[in-house]
């Protein structure tokens, strides 16, 4: 049996971020932890991650996730493409795509009301925390973008809105293979969501 432990912030919010990052690059040089995935919107938060991961010689594979074309309105992108190439000279691989747990089935629900499995499985997981959500569904999409493997243990990181609160560790799935995903730790999250 092993003693870990798991750090609670009073409230979620982009306040957290930075303890957020410290506390998931501390985890995963204890582990060896090759991949790290961040959810981030302009690009503001992966940029803080791969400086953070500079100043303690992390050298893993940094992912950011963000929103598919369009989610924002009309072919908006979250992000400008001087942003894109600052990151993707400093190594940060993007992962543009549709929520693995809405996707097309918001569509459906916005139009015809109801609601699909994967949005029923999102909130399951907004009851632990927004952020812990966001943290599985980024993990997925980067599974599917096939920038992380699903074979090695990962560390992911969400929030609501701006910046991340719940870093969690675990081993990705594919959409198609959705019960292979398994929760391992949690590394830290908010006890209280701001409204």
């Amino acid at each position: 049996m092993e003693e870990k432990k798991i750090w609670y912030f009073p409230q979620s919010g982009p306040d957290n971020t930075l303890a957020t990052l410290d506390i998931a690059l501390e985890r995963a040089k204890e582990l060896g932890i090759k991949h790290m995935v961040v959810a981030s919107r302009s690009g503001d938060t992966a940029l803080s991650l791969e400086k953070k991961a500079r100043e303690v010689d992390y050298s893993g594979n940094l992912v950011m996730v963000t929103y598919h074309a369009g989610f924002c309105g009309e072919d908006s992108i979250s992000f400008t493409p001087s942003r894109r190439e600052e990151l993707e000279k400093k190594g940060v691989k993007i992962v543009m795509s549709s929520h693995a747990l809405s996707g097309v089935g918001r569509s459906f629900r916005q139009k015809f009301g109801g609601v699909s499995i994967p949005e029923i499985i999102a909130e399951s997981y907004r009851r632990i925390s927004q952020g812990f959500k966001v943290a599985v569904e980024i993990a997925i999409m980067a599974a599917d973008g096939g920038v992380i493997p699903t074979t090695d243990d990962v560390i992911s990181m969400g929030g609501r809105g701006k910046g991340v609160d719940t870093a969690i560790l675990l081993r990705a799935a594919h959409q198609n293979s959705f019960f292979d995903l398994k929760i391992k730790e949690i590394l830290c999250l908010p006890r209280e969501e701001k409204t």
